[in-house]
């Protein structure tokens, strides 16, 4: 899939549903933050300024940024060049994207004992693939992985 903007924004999506979404859930501050930062960024709401061509002295009004780092607007620069960075990082093989979910009634432990916990759950998580790579069976290969922790707030 190519890096490219998107026609419809996780903003428009936000703004045409915040107030049934906002009474069906409830969400902690941070997420509260996060949900109207998004949804006001690059509008009227957070104020605006001018650019101007040094050269040709084009001007073009623009609004301001929320520069929230749930924003996928503000962190889609950021975004494209991590992307790009694994990706020239990457051998020309076939790879995979592989989610290792916690069951649900597991999140409060978790939370508890993160240091440990998500330990266990990356050594655990290398090891099961590691194996089903060497697996004749399977792949019968040696693998590699690069292991990115998503978490939500509390």
């Amino acid at each position: 899939m190519e890096n490219q903007r998107q026609s419809i924004e996780l903003a428009d999506i936000f703004r045409s549903r915040a107030t049934e979404f906002l009474q069906n859930n409830t969400l902690c501050p941070e997420q509260i933050k996060a949900f109207k930062s998004i949804s006001s960024c690059r509008t009227s709401a957070l104020g605006g300024h001018v650019d101007q061509c040094d050269n040709c002295g084009h001007v073009r009004p623009a609004y301001n940024s929320c520069r929230n780092r749930h924003c996928p607007k503000c962190q889609f620069i950021r975004k494209v060049k991590w992307v790009d960075k694994l990706a020239a990082n990457l051998p020309p093989v076939k790879h995979f994207h592989v989610v290792f979910t916690i069951p649900a009634h597991l999140h409060r432990l978790f939370y508890l004992n993160q240091d440990k916990a998500y330990s266990l759950l990356f050594k655990a998580a290398g090891k099961a693939l590691m194996q089903c790579a060497a697996n004749q069976n399977f792949l019968g290969a040696q693998a590699g992985a690069v292991a990115i922790l998503h978490t939500l707030p509390r």
